[in-house]
């Protein structure tokens, strides 16, 4: 039987021709898709100083995991503002386009500041303490700038840069940002999705949060899910992430305060209709709300099993 030697073959038209095989995979690969370069912070300078409301660009007050925020003023009023640039090529921005194939990376940042920009309009309606929204530019959303009261071009301390013992009461603090987030789910039907000390200013007024691009809502009518909107049972969920992540973090402090009895406080401010679709959904799927012990179930569950059949110690595959 003659053995075929085709890919060898190939190989060697491509060196024999002074084309490295690897080069012509990378030319192919790249030919095919459209190259986006990164949107630079001269590039970004220049959109701002291109709009009639924006006349100077001082400095760079903040880079975060997906964005840049710069300080600029407004043409008119002379007020200083935030412009909040989001990036083509973050992680969370790779993350978001996982399963939407038909998006590209700059038109994803688009979407992100398109949502960052009309979360911040409907939390500011509802009356929750966050920057007041003033334009939408493409992948830039213009807001009002939080600054400290005696330094103008200051901006206000993150929650987690600051020692709260400072503060005649330490404990009002987590108060306070409790209520914040028991506001947006009662009052404004918004989960935050990434509530925590980093997304928390400290003025003069009280806290302010921001960065609400993953903030949803969900569906305060009927118990279903929909385009623009997340199921009450999910809602809780989430609800309950976000009170996990912020008291832990207060744990340095020792101020310290059951997370799960404060999520059931606020669920029972829920309307009657609201509290009968999450007693429905609990008997319909009755591990949805305690979906870290039946995690850890199926792992033990795949330890026994492997170590059955096999006599072997399962181990869990690394990502």
């Amino acid at each position: 039987m003659v053995k075929k030697e085709y890919n060898q073959d190939i190989g060697f038209k491509f060196s024999k021709n002074g084309r490295q095989f690897d080069q012509y995979r990378q030319q192919r690969h790249s030919s095919s898709k459209t190259q986006i370069k990164e949107i630079t912070l001269n590039e970004a300078c220049q959109q701002l100083l291109s709009l009639k409301e924006i006349d100077k660009v001082f400095l760079v007050i903040g880079a975060g995991k997906e964005a840049t925020v710069i300080l600029a003023r407004e043409t008119d009023t002379k007020d200083l503002v935030c412009a909040k640039v989001f990036r083509y090529f973050t992680s969370t921005i790779r993350k978001r386009l996982q399963g939407t194939k038909h998006i590209s990376k700059m038109g994803m940042a688009y979407i992100v500041a398109n949502q960052e920009y009309w979360n911040l309009v409907e939390l500011y309606n509802a009356q929750i303490p966050v920057p007041r929204p003033r334009y939408l530019l493409n992948n830039i959303v213009i807001m009002d700038f939080i600054n400290l009261q005696d330094e103008v071009y200051q901006p206000a301390p993150l929650l987690s840069e600051i020692d709260i013992n400072l503060f005649d009461d330490p404990e009002e603090i987590l108060y306070e940002s409790i209520e914040i987030l028991a506001k947006m789910f009662l009052d404004a039907k918004f989960i935050h999705g990434d509530y925590s000390d980093h997304n928390l200013m400290v003025t003069e007024n009280g806290l302010v949060t921001m960065d609400v691009s993953q903030s949803v809502l969900y569906n305060e009518k009927t118990f279903i899910k929909t385009p623009n909107r997340i199921k009450i049972d999910k809602a809780v969920e989430l609800l309950q992430i976000d009170l996990n992540n912020l008291i832990n973090s207060f744990k340095k402090y020792r101020i310290s305060i059951d997370a799960e009895y404060v999520c059931k406080e606020i669920v029972k401010e829920l309307p009657e209709k609201l509290q009968n679709f999450l007693k429905e959904s609990s008997k319909i799927n009755p591990f949805s709300h305690n979906s870290i012990d039946s995690y850890n179930a199926k792992e033990l569950y795949r330890q026994q099993s492997v170590f059955d059949r096999s006599g072997r110690i399962y181990q869990k595959k690394k990502r």
